[in-house]
Parts: structure tokens; C-alpha cells; sequence
């Protein structure tokens, strides 16, 4: 496939059909992150309280994780579901989650198995999102959430995740920049 192509095929990846509005539970989710982040709660604690919450108010996701930044590989952080295959993802040559920390540019992906990005997990896996994390114009990490039902993903789920990246990402430079992963 050609530049040209890519960039086309990716840039409409970015979007998803509008689907349902959240549930009051799933709506919540960003607002009791935000509490814990405004507590001073260690990271770890956030990012596993934010995939735990995840995994349980939505029904359809498999897998909820996150990968953050390491030098040139995202390491894999607090997740729910099955053990991951992938500990470490080169970023910008392995995977959707290594293309979006390139990138910085969320990823709906309705079918793994049409996109040559995907780095296989599970054969069970039919759909992902990955929604960068990203604090003063640099990606810190992603969320990464997987589905075994096709097309999976709506604008809710964008949104949620969107609006869950923006609040830990000062909490993960913070981590970051203090030498840490507390």
C-alpha cells in the first residue's frame, strides 16, 4: 500500500458511528477519576481504578489497559482481561497502540483483521480503540481497549476515553517527570 493510501485509510479512523449515549455509570467514570487525581492518588492506583471501572461499565469491552511511554516502547500498565501477549510495543512499528503514540491520533478500528497494524492478542478479538494520552503536545501514553464483537466502538466510546486521556495525562507527566511510576 502507498503513503497515500495509509494516510487515508488511517485518517478515517478517527471517527465513529454516534452509537448510544452513555449509561449515568459510564457517564460517571471521568468524574470519580478526576477525584482521585485531584486526591494526589498515586498513579498506578488511578490508571487501575480507570480500567477496572471501564471493564465493568461497559458491557462489550474484553480487554481495558494502558501502555505508557518508556523511551521507544510503550510498557504495559494496569489492565483488565485476558494477559496480554504484548509487555512492550515498539512505538510507531508495532501495533495500533505503537501507531497512535507516533501519532497522537485516536484509532476506531470496527475489524483487527482489515487493518495491518493489529498486533494480534487474542483470536477472539474482532474491534479496538486507542486513545492517545497526551500532555503538552507529547504522548505519553495510550488507553487501549479491545472488543470480540466487529465494529464494536461509537462516538460514546471515543468521547469517554478522549475525556478519561485528558485527565490522567498531567498525573501521568507528573509520574514521568519525577522519576517514578508510583
Amino acid at each position: 500500500m502507498n503513503q497515500t493510501s495509509t494516510t487515508l485509510r488511517t485518517t478515517t479512523l478517527t471517527s465513529a458511528p454516534a452509537g448510544p449515549a452513555p449509561t449515568e455509570a459510564q457517564r460517571l467514570i471521568p468524574a470519580r477519576v478526576q477525584e482521585r487525581v485531584r486526591r494526589g492518588e498515586p498513579l498506578r492506583v488511578v490508571l487501575e481504578f480507570m480500567v477496572a471501572e471501564l471493564k465493568w461499565h461497559f458491557p462489550d469491552y474484553a480487554w481495558a489497559g494502558v501502555y505508557l511511554v518508556e523511551g521507544d516502547v510503550l510498557v504495559l500498565g494496569p489492565f483488565r482481561g485476558a494477559e496480554s501477549p504484548h509487555h512492550r510495543i515498539r512505538v510507531g512499528e508495532e501495533g495500533i497502540c505503537g501507531w497512535v503514540a507516533e501519532h497522537g491520533v485516536a484509532q476506531v478500528i470496527p475489524d483487527v483483521n482489515a487493518d495491518p497494524r493489529y498486533l494480534a492478542c487474542s483470536v477472539r478479538i474482532r474491534s479496538e480503540i486507542v486513545v492517545p494520552i497526551v500532555h503538552e503536545g507529547q504522548v505519553l501514553g495510550v488507553i487501549d481497549i479491545d472488543s470480540e464483537m466487529p465494529a464494536a466502538f461509537s462516538q460514546r466510546d471515543l468521547d469517554v476515553l478522549s475525556q478519561l486521556a485528558k485527565i490522567v495525562a498531567p498525573a501521568v507527566a507528573d509520574s514521568m517527570w519525577a522519576g517514578g511510576r508510583s
